[in-house]
Parts: structure tokens; C-alpha cells; sequence
């Protein structure tokens, strides 16, 4: 099973850097353009006036690439910038959703700890999903399993570990 982690936040600045990298690259293309595109003949000979008629075609040709590839590069940065909007908006979604457990969490020893830690954030959340959020109410509600959770996470790192090692022994490499 493959797992994606996503930050918004960076997600945005890497679209906004790759807008201004695109806008930079634009520029030199278009910079490029005047030299390349109508070359003047070195001499009056036809082979002078072939071979610059022939290197304007490579730079014509050139410049039909790159506006494609301006195209291709600004409609990756929306992309991104459409996708770092859709994880901001599924993660507070979720944790909206989620809400109604955090104030009650707090009443138990064991919710306080949490969120103390911080723990009460989307990757606490996430862990809760893998156990199960009615094992996660089970420790809310009942505190004196606490000294159980390290076993239980160790017990899902060394499944994890497995998990990995059998990954490689099939496949050779680990996804």
C-alpha cells in the first residue's frame, strides 16, 4: 500500500515558484526569438541564403516547441495550485468532521495528553483511522489502557517493517 502525505502550503509555493520559473523561461524564449527565427544570410550566395533559411526553420521550429512546452508547463502549475486547494479544502473537511471528538477528549486523562502532544491533528487522526476511531473513543474513554498503546504501536511498526521486507523479497524494491 502506497501512502501519499500532502501539504498544501508547499503545494502552493512550488505552483507559484513554477509560475515564475515558467514566466523566466518565456522571457528567454522569447528573447531567443529575433536571432534564431529570421537569420540574415551570411553573403548573397544561395548557399548563404539555404543555410539561413534552413537554421530560421530550426529556430521556427524551436519556438513552436517551446510555446508548447510554456502550454504544457503553465497548465501543470494550475494543476498543482487546483490540487493543494482540493487537499486544503478534503483536509478541513476531515477535520471538521472531527471536531466533535476533540472537545470530549478532553475530558479523560488520556485526551488531555493527546492534546497536549498536539496529537489531536490530521496524522494523529490518520493513526486513528488505521487502528479504528472506536479504538481511539476506547482510550479516551478508558485511560487505564494507556501503558497498552506503546505495544500496540510497536506491534504496528514491526507489521509495518514485515510488511516492507516481504515487499522487497517479492518485488525488489519498495514502493
Amino acid at each position: 500500500m502506497s501512502a501519499v502525505i500532502a501539504v498544501p502550503e508547499l503545494m502552493a509555493q512550488a505552483a507559484t515558484d513554477l509560475t515564475a520559473i515558467g514566466e523566466t523561461l518565456n522571457a528567454a524564449h522569447m528573447t531567443a526569438a529575433g536571432p534564431t527565427v529570421a537569420l540574415v544570410p551570411a553573403a548573397a550566395d544561395e548557399v548563404s541564403t539555404s543555410i539561413a533559411h534552413l537554421l530560421s526553420g530550426y529556430g521556427q521550429e524551436y519556438q513552436k516547441l517551446a510555446g508548447e512546452a510554456t502550454a504544457c508547463y503553465e497548465q501543470f502549475a494550475q494543476h498543482l495550485t487546483a490540487s493543494a486547494g482540493a487537499y486544503a479544502s478534503a483536509e478541513a473537511a476531515n477535520v471538521a468532521s472531527l471536531q466533535p471528538l476533540t472537545p470530549s477528549a478532553a475530558s479523560t486523562p488520556l485526551g488531555a495528553l493527546v492534546l497536549q502532544l498536539g496529537l489531536n491533528e490530521p496524522l494523529f487522526y490518520l493513526v486513528g483511522g488505521a487502528l479504528g476511531l472506536q479504538f481511539v473513543g476506547i482510550l479516551l474513554l478508558a485511560p487505564f489502557l494507556l501503558p497498552l498503546v506503546p505495544l500496540l504501536f510497536g506491534a504496528l511498526i514491526l507489521e509495518a517493517l514485515l510488511i516492507l521486507n516481504i515487499e522487497f523479497i517479492l518485488f525488489g524494491s519498495v514502493s
